[in-house]
């Protein structure tokens, strides 16, 4: 164990500021005589100033039947930001950042660049910074607890707030990762006869749970609260046919509690409560519960295109971001509760990218712009970003941290 590097956090402002410029029609002395010069260039500003004021009067006009049409919430989510603030912009350490390699944790925030795991505070200044070699770096957190994984590699290493690390290597190629407030961890890795194997260990870095898949090529795993047991999700062929698994395995168990096979893809699973698991497909979100996670949901998209999903124990829900018109823009944000019902449905005209939840708040992001809803839909307040936004994540309910291409930096609404 080793104490970590400090380094000061870099800063950027950007301006940009364009001129306008106006063009002026000029008339020449030799196309018209002079008293006739002086009579055009009257009535031209006598007309230009009638112009001006009925166009002031139609735009005066358009915009107070825009009020009262949609209301003032709705309007002022289609004028931009109107009083959000910006606590901090920050360089990205390193070449970039992917989206997922960032996320709040008590005290601010973590994210993992090509070449560096960094610790920032509420300030955007640097608690720590630790270089690392990964060329595939994947960022997995909880509480205060971080673990980086080398894509494709044996490598790991695994933080704390206080500065604490170790880096250690696997005895195989590592494919998925997660860890526990507790520092209890588990890899899913190639394994000798086998697709894939789940290995799961305790704080003290003792094997405590293993399991081999033949069948399924493992996509995505996720540990309980109290590392006690796993949701895992696989993919396979049947008779040409795409299909994927659910398992989910109890530690104390040597064979999975439960097992759901679906026509589907399944990009990701966690638990959204300690006797529920949810799996998010690409045409569907599913929900297992009841005793042994006996039941398995389908919450259907009906057809329309998921962009965008949050996972949220907390609140217990998964929220998925589904577009209406099959191009990314018109999304209805979904939320699903534990119990596999859609709670809430929340009809937008954004192309959301980028979904994080917080509470009783929804932040939802394009490429340039940032939102903050009430859960039952009502606009708060929106936010122009000054870098392509990557990825969102609250901090509270109206403070968000947003990645973009080369800053990380904090707005407060």
């Amino acid at each position: 164990m080793g104490k970590i590097k400090k380094k000061a956090g870099h800063y950027r402002e950007k301006e940009n500021k364009k001129p306008k410029k106006n063009d002026r029609k000029v008339l020449s002395f030799e196309e018209l005589p002079l008293e006739e010069y002086e009579k055009s260039t009257d009535v031209e500003v006598k007309i230009t100033k009638k112009k001006v004021i009925i166009a002031c009067i139609i735009i005066f006009c358009l915009f107070i039947s825009m009020f009262l049409y949609f209301g003032w919430d709705n309007l002022s989510s289609c004028a931009g930001s109107t009083g959000a603030k910006s606590d901090f912009t920050v360089n990205v350490i390193g070449s970039s950042v992917d989206a997922g390699n960032i996320s709040t944790v008590p005290g601010g925030l973590y994210y993992t660049s090509d070449s560096d795991f960094i610790y920032l505070d509420y300030k955007g200044s640097a608690v720590y910074d630790a270089q690392h070699d990964f060329a595939r770096p994947i960022l997995k957190t909880s509480g205060d607890k971080a673990l980086i994984y080398d894509l494709g590699s044996m490598s790991y290493a695994v933080y704390s707030a206080d500065g604490e690390y170790a880096t250690s290597e696997s005895e195989y190629k590592l494919y998925l990762a997660d860890i526990t407030a507790d520092g209890s961890y588990a890899f899913v890795t190639e394994a000798k006869g086998y697709n894939s194997k789940l290995s799961a260990y305790s704080a003290d870095n003792k094997i405590k749970y293993g399991y081999s898949f033949a069948e399924y090529y493992i996509t995505s795993m996720a540990l309980n609260a109290d590392a006690t047991g796993a949701v895992v999700c696989g993919v396979s062929t049947n008779n040409g046919a795409q299909e994927s698994v659910i398992y989910v395995l109890d530690f104390t168990k040597e064979e999975p509690v439960a097992k759901h096979v679906v026509k589907d893809f399944i990009f990701d699973c966690d638990y959204i409560s300690q006797s529920s698991v949810c799996a998010v497909g690409n045409e569907a979100t599913y929900v297992c519960n009841q005793s042994k996670f006996s039941k398995l949901n389908t919450i259907s998209y009906e057809g329309m295109l998921l962009t965008a999903y949050d996972i949220n124990s907390d609140i217990g829900n998964v929220v998925v971001s589904l577009s209406r018109s099959g191009d990314g823009r018109n999304c209805n944000i979904e939320y699903i509760s534990t119990s596999g019902k859609i709670e809430k449905n929340i009809e937008t005209e954004y192309a959301v990218t980028s979904i994080d939840t917080y509470k009783d708040r929804v932040t939802l992001a394009d490429s340039t712009n940032v939102y903050l809803l009430k859960s039952d839909g009502k606009f708060i307040e929106s936010y122009t970003a000054v870098d392509t936004c990557k990825q969102v994540c609250m901090r509270n309910t109206n403070s968000v941290y947003i990645l973009g291409l080369g800053s990380v930096y904090s707005i407060k609404f």
